[in-house]
């Protein structure tokens, strides 16, 4: 099941990468400011749905370094936000796309339900709070971008989250808009 997701998820890149992208302008004019998203499943956490959010400036090297701040979320039964602060480094070349390599270090905040949920009763039910905890975490983002008209960029992306409970990665689908 793993390898064929996999090669859904991957096969886009290498029959995109071989495309000419004569739109594709490179670094210096794209990529001054992006405001992205990316959606995925995430294998270890039952295939939940995961997103992350950013917008991330172009601050030096001809935009291949950038600054900016980030949001992920796993959307399941209990609370997994990260917030971060994000460094962006994209590399490759100006035809055919290139990697774009995120990190970002933050705060989790993150629930676990240590409640029995009995319908029998109510007043269980009625006051049902989860406890929310913070505390550090990291973030990886490794996306293949392609750029459409210097104005969007999308690919395929593997998100890793580094965090007190364990490891988790979302492969799914990056898409962001460039101004």
């Amino acid at each position: 099941m793993k390898k064929t997701l996999l090669i859904l998820i991957f096969t886009p890149l290498f029959l995109f990468s071989q495309d000419q992208h004569s739109n594709d302008c490179g670094f210096a004019c794209t990529h001054e400011n992006e405001l992205a998203i990316g959606v995925g499943i995430i294998p270890n956490h039952d295939f939940a749905l995961g997103f992350h959010a950013h917008y991330v400036k172009g601050i030096a090297l001809d935009n291949k370094l950038g600054l900016g701040l980030g949001f992920e979320t796993i959307l399941d039964e209990h609370t997994h936000n990260m917030y971060n602060l994000m460094c962006v480094y994209r590399f490759g070349s100006k035809i055919n796309g290139f990697l774009s390599v995120a990190y970002g270090a933050g705060i989790l905040m993150s629930s676990e339900d240590d409640h029995d949920d009995h319908d029998d009763h109510e007043e269980n039910h009625d006051d049902h709070e989860e406890d929310i905890t913070s505390s550090f975490a990291q973030h990886l983002e490794i996306v293949y971008e392609l750029n459409h008209k210097e104005r969007f960029c999308y690919g395929p992306v593997l998100d890793i989250g580094f965090e007190k409970e364990g490891i988790h990665y979302m492969i799914g689908f990056h898409i962001g808009r460039i101004f």
